[in-house]
């Protein structure tokens, strides 16, 4: 991975990640423009609230996890909310990831 990060270090990054456990690194990329969101992996409140706000408004529903998860996003992201939307379809990549095996005992 290349550094800085969202104009993070390495070390500033292993502090974050001490500090708020799992992190993910969202990308966007666009017209050859690379951008880099840091979130927390969202808890089950957040990720409740937010779907009901989804209900309504897919929209505003991606802007609250953004709101609730981020940590640091690079400068073109929080000026534009269109990028916090793409940005935050890391979240549910980070979500879907996650595989489970079951066996009857």
């Amino acid at each position: 991975m290349e550094y800085p990060i969202c104009g993070l270090s390495e070390v500033q990054i292993e502090e974050l990640k001490q500090e708020h456990g799992v992190l993910i690194l969202g990308t966007i990329k666009q017209g050859g423009e690379t951008f880099h969101a840091i979130f927390k992996e969202p808890t089950i409140t957040v990720v409740e609230s937010t779907s009901k706000i989804s209900e309504k408004s897919q929209v505003k529903g991606g802007i609250a996890l953004y709101d609730n998860c981020v940590i640091v996003a690079d400068e073109a992201i929080k000026a534009r909310d269109f990028l916090k939307v793409k940005s935050v379809e890391a979240l549910g990549k980070h979500m879907t990831s996650f595989s489970v095996d079951v066996k009857n005992l």
